[in-house]
């Protein structure tokens, strides 16, 4: 059973829309019922305020139930992870494991292979002051022991965010999964699927966090990537403190847990473990495959490196791109790049850091082409928050279609969840242009060093 795993969170959602490119098909990652789209319809009438406060309902009751941590399995998550590949029999040229996203997907359908993911995540039900980190550690504790106890080849961090999943911590606790080892699923995934002889790229990211060690595969987080930085979610600093004080928390100031070890680790969402690289590594030098890193120190790097290859596709085929694809987050759909010719520009996050990327990247952008941009959907209003205007004020010298959100409401349009996928399906319905070729692993391998230098 993995009913455990976080389908929406985004090294799911990474995999998941891979699966579903490679079939030809749209992910809709929020899969509501025709009730729950027309409630968020009239919630959404009353504007972001009460949308904010609707999705905190609901998320009230949801979270998977704290006993369940009891029966997780590293091998029920490997299964769960190529079974989304059921029916897709290759053999491919390579298969892409490690660290997940967006970037990642579509440099994996670029290359025409499937994605295995190094991380899972469970959100466990739970109640507690969003501000009291004691009380998120001691709630996470025995959830984290009870995986750890079970699965000696699983590395866990408790990752707590009090400023960008504020109304979420409240009442799930994340637990993030990691393997250490390669699971026997992925290994036999890999004799079947890959050809003999072929190449396991592999996702080396090492963006850096420190996160506090309660134990040798034990670690907790505190805030994640964004404006804020990892010192100042545990020191604190003044926007931090007027945000509690303006809520009227009986916590003011960082987050920390002073009587524990601080240490520099693989960020918990992005980073990937050296061990996982190790043992993906070992296997391949034993079967004869080809191992070939993408080493990095930002997610963004990833999201470069699949912008260029799709501008390099374009260039083979002699075909001009039809415009730019902007995603973030979890809104991530890349079967849109390769149905209607768009570069793909993925962002980890809709936090102001991630402006200058997206600045830089521009004036590569095709000079009069549109470009297509989805807004992250996260209900939350933080003091680092990107505003529409900022992406704006960037994309202002090209015609800019925004899909899925209601300016009026971001980042708080409860319709978001559904509406993105979709009109972004009918926006490549009305504009076909395919791209038929794919990257090949050496094309990878040369354009990749070609960035980094």
């Amino acid at each position: 059973m993995s009913d455990y795993i976080q389908r929406i969170d985004s090294s799911a959602v990474v995999m998941r829309s891979v699966a579903a490119a490679l079939r030809g098909r749209f992910l809709r990652a929020y899969e509501g019922t025709i009730g729950e789209e027309a409630l968020a319809r009239v919630v959404a009438l009353f504007g972001a305020r009460v949308s904010s406060w609707a999705i905190e309902q609901a998320i009230r009751g949801s979270g998977t139930e704290p006993s369940v941590a009891q029966r997780v399995c590293t091998a029920d998550l490997a299964r769960w992870a190529v079974g989304l590949y059921d029916g897709l029999d290759g053999p491919f040229e390579a298969v892409v494991l490690g660290a997940p996203n967006g970037g990642v997907a579509n440099l994996a359908v670029a290359l025409g292979v499937p994605f295995l993911s190094e991380h899972f995540v469970s959100a466990f039900r739970v109640r507690a002051h969003v501000d009291d980190i004691a009380a998120h550690k001691s709630q996470g504790d025995p959830l984290a022991r009870a995986i750890l106890t079970r699965n000696p080849d699983l590395h866990v961090i408790q990752h707590y965010d009090p400023l960008h999943d504020r109304f979420l911590v409240k009442y799930v606790n994340h637990i993030r999964m990691k393997l250490l080892d390669l699971p026997q699923e992925y290994r036999a995934f890999i004799h079947a699927r890959l050809r003999p002889g072929g190449t396991l790229v592999f996702v080396d990211c090492r963006y850096p966090w420190r996160q506090y060690r309660l134990g040798e595969r034990h670690m907790f987080q505190v805030g994640g990537l964004g404006a804020v930085t990892d010192e100042e979610f545990i020191a604190g600093n003044p926007a931090i403190e007027a945000l509690q004080r303006g809520e009227g928390s009986p916590f003011v100031g960082g987050w920390a847990l002073p009587s524990l070890p601080l240490e520099v680790q693989p960020e918990s969402e992005w980073g990937t473990l050296p061990q996982f690289r190790a043992a993906v590594e070992e296997f391949a030098r034993r079967q004869g495959y080809r191992f070939l890193p993408l080493v990095a120190d930002h997610p963004q790097w990833y999201a470069e490196l699949a912008f260029r290859a799709y501008v390099r596709l374009c260039e083979k085929e002699s075909v001009e791109p039809q415009g730019v694809l902007v995603e973030c987050f979890t809104q991530a759909n890349p079967v849109a790049a390769r149905r209607s010719r768009l570069l793909p520009l993925w962002l980890p996050w809709n936090c102001t850091d991630s402006l200058p990327f997206l600045r830089r990247m521009v004036a590569e952008f095709p000079d009069g082409k549109p470009v297509v941009f989805t807004p992250l959907a996260n209900f939350t209003r933080t003091f680092d928050l990107a505003t529409l205007e900022q992406y704006r004020e960037i994309l202002s010298d090209f015609p800019l279609v925004v899909l899925g959100m209601n300016p009026r409401l971001y980042p708080a349009d409860p319709t978001s969840l559904f509406r993105t996928a979709r009109e972004l399906e009918r926006w490549c319905a009305a504009h076909p242009a395919p791209v038929k070729a794919h990257l090949t692993v050496e094309e990878l391998a040369e354009w990749g060093q070609e960035i980094r230098g």
